[in-house]
């Protein structure tokens, strides 16, 4: 079974994935649908267009994308590697009641959509702190700008 694809970009590649990308922001509200050799036709779910849209934005951008196959349950490694965290800040985030997990004999376990979920609290929590950060600043006219610098 597949666990892994990387797809790197090729020069000739990068401009028919740019306007790749440009179509399917161009007609996202109306869905798509894939045509085959025969003329038959195949309404693509909306999460497959998305990752097909990162993907082509990517490799229009010279970077490669891997795709990776991921059962419903992770380990800490795993879902260390997909937050961008160190396995033991997973552990900490578990043994805080953070983060939901299950044990199997000696491991832990996480499930797919409690992460996902954890992930969009976790940048909803950082999206509210943002604008109370920046609302705080303005009241305090922090972004004043003909003010002079403070120079010490």
């Amino acid at each position: 079974m597949l666990k892994n694809m990387t797809l790197s970009p090729e020069k000739d590649q990068i401009k028919i994935m740019t306007n790749f990308a440009s179509s399917i922001k161009a007609h996202e509200k109306e869905g798509a649908i894939i045509q085959f050799s025969d003329g038959s036709t195949l309404p693509l779910p909306e999460p497959l267009v998305n990752m097909l849209a990162i993907a082509a934005k990517t490799i229009a951008r010279n970077n490669a994308v891997t795709l990776v196959v991921r059962g419903p349950w992770l380990t800490t490694q795993e879902a260390a590697e997909i937050m961008g965290y160190s396995r033991q800040v997973v552990v900490d985030l578990i043994s805080k009641n953070k983060l939901k997990a299950s044990k199997l004999g000696t491991h832990r376990r996480i499930k797919l959509s409690d992460l996902m979920e954890f992930i969009d609290q976790e940048d909803d929590q950082r999206t509210t702190a943002m604008s109370e950060l920046i609302t705080h600043t303005e009241e305090f006219d922090g972004y004043e700008l003909d003010k002079p610098a403070i120079k010490k």
